[in-house]
């Protein structure tokens, strides 16, 4: 194939990845293929492409935390939440799907939206569920200030600053599902407001010099992300973020109109992340609901193991069934999984029996001390259509 004026040279982010991130950063040179022109734009893993530096090269420099290798950059720092995605993986991986431009991500168990961040600045539509509101809460912040006028987002802004302001914000799931579809100004601060009053609760930090510091730190990185979109081209993708059953919400999904699902679902009886996040949902919502919420929540424990088990595999099967009808055909599945309790066998079997096929299985070591088994899957999956 000719290129013409490009010279097909790349030059890989760094010198030390991983096996897992060498045959990502290879799969991905298919979109260099189909549109050289773009590519540098869009590389996970190359530091330059054709003498061009990357975008990605360029937005890991504006840091939002310093914590995660990968995904401390731009939106993604912003707040922590546990078992979230690594960035710098996922837009490899979206790489690897080959997407048209006009194409539509899904992610059902979207957490604090790595999936979503990653789709719309590559420029794709994108879907999250959660039935966390923390989760959804992040995503939406992090989602939609990609494209906010900053200047709209810090004027007249006083009233925040006084925290009073948050005490009565929000006191059932209706309204909640309502306020986080509207507007980003409010949900931004009241986003600080929850981590100041975490951070306050887990390390005694008085929550109103926490929520200076937090404010201070999320505005230099949206200023110094907003001079790189003045300088750059970025086709910003749109974001629509669901608070919601799963289940109840890929229902509503039309069959074939899916382009990609990339998703990572809750692993058995590990993470209970409504509980994770307790202080700030118990600010927002009263018990019974907090209880609906859990209960609601694929891989919570409930009276036995037994019950969990069987519960959680019927709504992965569940999940798994709706993927199938929702995908368009030859389009991916890419779901991420630890063998944490021999699930892979199961998933395996879940796979088959709902017509997918697995296509490629990627390993990846995951740095994480806590874990016996510190290995995950990608799992490229397609429907027998």
């Amino acid at each position: 194939m000719d290129f013409g004026q490009y010279k097909y040279e790349f030059e890989l982010i760094s010198s030390d990845l991983t096996d897992f991130e060498e045959k990502i950063a290879r799969l991905e040179q298919i979109r260099y293929i189909e549109d050289p022109k773009r590519f540098f734009t869009e590389t996970a893993y190359q530091k330059r492409v054709d003498g061009n530096l990357t975008y990605y090269s360029l937005f890991s420099r504006i840091k939002s935390n310093h914590f995660n290798r990968g995904s401390g950059y731009l939106t993604h720092g912003f707040g922590f939440y546990r078992g979230s995605f690594h960035g710098q993986m996922i837009r490899g991986l979206i790489n690897c799907c080959n997407l048209k431009q006009d194409s539509t991500i899904l992610d059902p168990f979207c957490g604090s939206g790595t999936t979503l961040v990653e789709a719309s600045l590559l420029g794709f539509s994108s879907i999250g569920i959660d039935i966390n509101p923390i989760a959804c809460l992040n995503s939406k912040v992090k989602t939609d200030l990609l494209d906010y006028n900053i200047n709209h987002l810090t004027k007249d802004n006083n009233k925040y600053f006084n925290l009073s302001f948050f005490d009565d914000y929000i006191d059932n799931l209706t309204d909640f599902k309502k306020n986080i579809i509207g507007d980003v100004k409010d949900l931004f601060y009241l986003f600080i407001f929850l981590r100041a009053l975490s951070t306050e609760f887990r390390f005694s930090v008085d929550r109103e010099t926490n929520f200076k510091r937090i404010y201070k730190r999320y505005v230099n990185t949206l200023k110094l992300y907003n001079d790189f979109k003045k300088k750059n081209d970025i086709l910003l993708g749109k974001s629509s973020i669901f608070f919601s059953d799963c289940l109840m919400e890929l229902k509503k999904i039309r069959t074939d109109s899916i382009d990609t699902i990339i998703t990572s679902p809750p692993y058995i009886d590990m993470i209970d992340y409504i509980q994770e996040d307790l202080i700030p949902i118990k600010h927002l919502f009263k018990k019974k609901e907090i209880e609906f919420l859990k209960a609601k929540s694929i891989g919570n424990k409930f009276k036995n193991l037994l019950i969990t088990e069987r519960l959680y595999w019927k709504r992965i099967n569940i999940f798994l069934q709706e993927s199938f009808r929702i995908l368009k055909p030859d389009k991916y599945l890419i779901i991420i999984i630890n063998n944490y309790k021999n699930m892979k066998e199961t998933y395996e079997k879940l796979i088959f029996t709902n017509n997918f096929y697995i296509e490629m299985i990627l390993k990846r070591e995951v740095i994480n001390v806590k874990k016996k088994d510190n290995k995950e899957f990608v799992y490229f999956l397609k429907a027998k259509k």
